[in-house]
């Protein structure tokens, strides 16, 4: 059943999540405040998944040719709002992948075993669901590794794409100590009870490697106030902690998602990556190594961005892309 710009189910309730924490008014309404101050107004649907059991909430602004925007961990697809809203001329579709932002979690655990197939079939089956062809791709971090992998398996689906920063499964030496210390077995549950605040959201964008862009306003209140919601009322939090133990070694950081050269070899489409030389993921060294070996590929190395290029010079980012 359709009802205004939402796909409602059966008993004319949004389909969301079914975690205990959700209030998934209160999101909505930090959501609305940063699409709001943005001047645009996104049109939603909701899609099944068989092949997984999955459903996915979608996001969806401006006409022209599809780009999928596929975020990272511990976000939602309101992460992209800002980049979206500068390409009018291109029909953004904007996932909240499973277990993030307001769509339900995974039916299965995700882990190093699942999460290869995962990532190898979900933009065709969001394409299929569409009933389109193929797509450009917009991608980060857990979602660049996610579109590399489709990009690998599904070369007729995939036109072109940019890639943001460093993805899981490239090779680096520097994954940060906040998230190997998330791999200490209990850690990652006291981390998902504890209260958040707008300090802890700005600390967490300085660690990221944007605190000049937060200190001068590049980050917005209302791009602050939309993450605290989203840890606050969703349980993208608890949904995504929940896998990092099998995927995160304390000691040898991320384990088992290689990006090895039977994936990058496949990859037919071209790549952009932009690259923030403060990511912490990796620095400069790493995106050359990383592009080096994808033959398809081409670097934008931004001197004085972090792990989010768009949020440090969104002009720049959006004419690239």
């Amino acid at each position: 059943m359709i009802r205004g710009d939402r796909i409602l189910s059966k008993s004319g309730l949004p389909h969301r999540g079914e975690g205990a924490r959700m209030n998934e008014q209160a999101y909505r309404a930090a959501e609305g405040r940063l699409w709001g101050s943005l001047g645009v107004q996104p049109t939603e649907v909701w899609l099944d998944l068989p092949r997984h059991g999955a459903r996915v909430r979608l996001q969806m602004v401006g006409e022209g040719p599809p780009v999928l925007f596929i975020h990272g961990a511990n976000t939602a697809g309101a992460s992209w709002a800002s980049l979206a809203s500068r390409l009018p001329d291109f029909r953004c579709l904007i996932l909240d992948r499973p277990g993030a932002g307001l769509s339900p979690k995974w039916p299965r655990p995700i882990d190093a075993a699942s999460l290869p197939g995962i990532a190898d079939t979900i933009v065709a089956d969001i394409l299929d669901a569409l009933d389109l062809p193929r797509t450009h791709v917009v991608a980060t971090s857990l979602g660049g590794y996610i579109a590399l992998r489709a990009a690998a398996a599904t070369p007729d689906r995939i036109d072109r794409m940019t890639q943001f920063s460093w993805p899981v499964g490239a090779p680096t030496p520097s994954v940060p100590s906040m998230l190997r210390l998330l791999a200490i077995p209990g850690v990652g549950r006291l981390a998902a009870s504890m209260p958040v605040s707008e300090r802890s959201v700005r600390a967490l964008f300085r660690r990221l490697g944007q605190a000049r862009a937060l200190e001068d306003g590049r980050i917005t209140q209302a791009d602050v106030d939309a993450y605290l919601a989203l840890l606050r009322h969703t349980d993208t939090m608890r949904n995504e902690l929940e896998p990092v133990r099998s995927l995160v070694s304390p000691i040898h950081g991320v384990r088992g998602l290689d990006l090895g050269e039977e994936v990058l070899g496949r990859i037919r489409c071209p790549v952009l990556f932009i690259w923030g030389a403060h990511d912490p993921f990796g620095g400069p060294e790493v995106a050359r190594q990383l592009v080096a070996r994808l033959p398809t590929a081409t670097l934008d190395l931004m001197p004085d961005a972090g792990h989010s290029p768009w949020l440090d010079d969104l002009e720049h980012c959006a004419t690239a892309v």
